[in-house]
């Protein structure tokens, strides 16, 4: 680890910002909570530290470089289709160091499903024709990257018990299994579906994406939405 100049405006400082990984922490910390890095190489603060976001827990989390295209509205992220999303994980907030998940969504008006109860077929093709659509690149952390493909894992395992388990069932004149399999598969599609999801989409315009599911920590680090763009 790289030590930096350790420079104070007072004589009885109060907290120190981590050089590694920036986190604010009390002086009394030998080193940093979040990396361990040692206090020697940070920057230390006086009695008023600097603006961040306070956890729980007293350590306040720096000010995130400002993000262009991004905002909090509510509980919902609203972003521009071209904007590039912080550099952290949107389901805890922790550091995503660069990894990212490509997802690439699709939103039509939540009328165009009544059509469904009238003809399958014409909703179809108008769900095809309306829909908006747009991609964005999701910061993850290692925890929630790895939770991620692991539940996927078990979602295509019920899958496959799903689809070979009734054909031998049925074969063998097993009905109750088959049923039971059949079950199975229905269970995993929906699995897949809610796990490989992430983030819901709330609306896709021409140029905005708004999005749900997002942690509240990370929301609290954007600027209010109010009609930017």
């Amino acid at each position: 680890m790289l030590p930096r100049s350790i420079e104070s405006t007072n004589d009885m400082p109060t907290s120190w910002k981590c050089a590694e990984c920036g986190l604010v922490n009390f002086a009394s910390e030998a080193n940093c909570k979040r990396c361990g890095a040692a206090a020697a190489g940070a920057d230390v603060y006086g009695p008023t530290p600097p603006a961040g976001i306070v956890l729980e827990d007293g350590y306040v989390l720096p000010p995130p470089p400002a993000v262009g295209g991004v905002w909090c509205d509510k509980s919902a992220l609203v972003m521009t289709k071209d904007a590039s999303l912080p550099d952290r994980c949107v389901k805890c907030n922790a550091p995503a160091n660069g990894l990212q998940l490509k997802r690439r969504l699709s939103w039509h008006h939540p009328m165009l499903y009544l059509l469904i109860f009238v003809a399958l077929l014409i909703y179809l093709i108008l769900a095809v024709v309306l829909r908006k659509r747009a991609t964005v690149y999701l910061g993850l952390c290692a925890e929630h990257f790895q939770r991620r493909r692991k539940l996927l894992a078990v979602g295509w395992i019920l899958l496959a018990i799903g689809l070979i388990s009734p054909v031998v069932a049925f074969a063998n004149d097993y009905p109750a299994l088959g049923l039971l399999g059949l079950l199975v598969l229905i269970i995993s599609i929906i699995w897949q579906i809610s796990v490989a999801r992430v983030v819901t989409v709330k609306k896709i315009d021409d140029r905005l994406v708004w999005l749900g599911g997002i942690n509240r920590n990370y929301l609290a680090q954007l600027p209010p939405w109010q009609n930017q763009a």
